[in-house]
């Protein structure tokens, strides 16, 4: 085996040991965002870490970012659920990001289809402005995006600062919907699920507007 490869096997197994270790509790998150927050604070001081640790492998998993802003929101509050959970995109993209470029451009096209293909190179002509334009404008999968940075030839550091500021918009309006769930007769709660439903209606007009042009 080949030394430079030992360090990725590492890290492999590492990942694998961590995903079975937690694998019901994020299965969980995706059915009770308020179970996943009981089990989050069942950690004390260790609270932060664990839902960081959590969200990074979510991209494993490719399970709804929006869901664990949701369960962060609920959990942290809008501010630091808001920081947090642009932290743990971050941290999941950069996973992916990672197990893409080791795997190759045949895994990722295994995972999302042939559809990757069309922003690949814009991503490599744009950088992270283009990243950041995918992020806050929701017209593609969102871990699919960070799967196909990994094999393109787009620095990490533009990867990660496109990924950090354009998750800010969609991080804000989830972790606001979670920090008002308690309340769903609050005006705040009315106003959060207006703006949850606008980002998930922007898709549904972008395709339209195409249709029509």
């Amino acid at each position: 085996m080949k030394k430079s490869r030992i360090p990725a096997l590492l890290f492999l197994i590492i990942l694998i040991g961590v995903v079975i270790y937690f694998r019901r509790d994020i299965a969980a998150v995706t059915k009770n965002p308020q179970l996943f927050r009981d089990f989050i604070k069942s950690y004390g001081n260790f609270a932060i870490p664990i839902y960081l640790l959590l969200s990074s492998i979510r991209s494993v998993f490719l399970l709804p970012a929006g869901v664990f802003a949701i369960a962060s929101g609920i959990t942290f509050g809008v501010f630091l659920g808001s920081i947090l959970t642009c932290i743990g995109v971050t941290l999941s993209g950069i996973l992916a990001f990672f197990i893409s470029r080791i795997a190759g451009k045949s895994f990722a096209v295994k995972l999302f289809g042939d559809k990757i293909k069309t922003v690949e190179n814009k991503i490599k002509n744009k950088g992270a402005l283009y990243i950041a334009a995918l992020r806050m404008v929701p017209i593609f999968p969102f871990d699919a995006i960070s799967y196909v940075s990994g094999f393109s030839n787009i620095k990490l550091t533009s990867f990660i600062f496109g990924t950090f500021i354009g998750s800010v918009p969609g991080a804000f309006v989830y972790t606001y919907l979670g920090s008002n769930i308690v309340n769903i007769h609050s005006k705040q709660f009315i106003l959060s699920l207006c703006l949850v439903i606008i980002i998930s209606l922007i898709p549904l007009l972008y395709k339209y507007v195409l249709k029509r042009g």
